[in-house]
């Protein structure tokens, strides 16, 4: 097992074959241990779409600051730094991340569709990827029994296996994800494809050209650069420093 922090969301890479069906327990055996201050876990299994690289997450969703680990691990394994294909859960196409001087870049997928909602009481967009449901919105966060109570609801309202609140208030982004496999949600230290969802909401009434953004998270800062042309979005990609540990050998029978 490797520890990645991408920003404070310290993603556990599991390297161990673990069936698909032990991957709840896994994943909430590793999160209970405090020493290793994981946010999410992901399990490296072998590509098939031609990938170099591919990352089951816990539940079957889809995280982009995992991505971006996974991408730094492969890099790190080849012994160079580079262009990494990698395959993701909740993601049916190949993502290219660029890894170099510590930091790796992800080239994201654009959301399926947006529309505003009201949740918990309040006004979000609603950005659905093909993997996770982001409401991104305006406003200091709600309760923690508020945000237990509305992600669940929105994740199934959308058919989703996961779904996150961006909650942008006194410039600074604050995020939580809830993932219905493992039904867990945790306050995230920064959120990559949360981070996406943002940009992709601002750069609605954005002339075209290059937009970049720095959102900072409780964690740290994720970057954005938004291409816009002919009055659409036609590409995201995030990043910043992530961080890899050494490989540890855990046992959590």
């Amino acid at each position: 097992m490797t520890a990645a922090d991408p920003a404070g969301n310290v993603t556990l890479l599991v390297e161990s074959p673990v069936p698909p069906s032990d991957y709840r327990t896994a994943a909430g055996r590793l999160l209970a241990l405090p020493e290793l201050c994981g946010e999410q876990v992901g399990f490296l299994t072998a590509p098939r779409m031609g990938g170099e690289v591919r990352l089951e997450m816990m539940g079957g969703e889809f995280c982009g600051n995992a991505a971006r680990c996974a991408g730094l691990w492969q890099a790190r394994k080849r012994g160079r730094d580079g262009a990494v294909a990698v395959e993701m859960s909740g993601c049916s196409r190949l993502l290219t991340v660029e890894t170099g001087g510590g930091e790796a870049w992800a080239d994201m997928p654009l959301p399926h569709f947006a529309e505003n909602v009201r949740l918990g009481g309040a006004d979000f967009t609603a950005v659905c990827f093909e993997g996770i449901v982001h409401l991104v919105g305006d406003l200091p966060p709600l309760s923690p029994e508020t945000v237990a109570r509305l992600l669940p609801e929105a994740a199934a309202r959308f058919h989703l296996p996961a779904a996150g609140v961006m909650f942008l208030h006194g410039g600074q982004m604050i995020p939580a994800v809830y993932v219905r496999g493992t039904d867990t949600l945790v306050w995230e230290r920064s959120c990559a494809s949360g981070s996406t969802a943002a940009a992709w909401r601002d750069a609605q009434s954005a002339p075209d050209g290059l937009r970049r953004l720095a959102l900072r998270q409780p964690g740290g800062v994720i970057r954005t650069e938004t291409v816009c042309e002919g009055g659409r979005v036609r590409s995201i990609r995030i990043g910043g420093p992530v961080t890899l540990g050494a490989a540890q050998l855990l046992s959590i029978e």
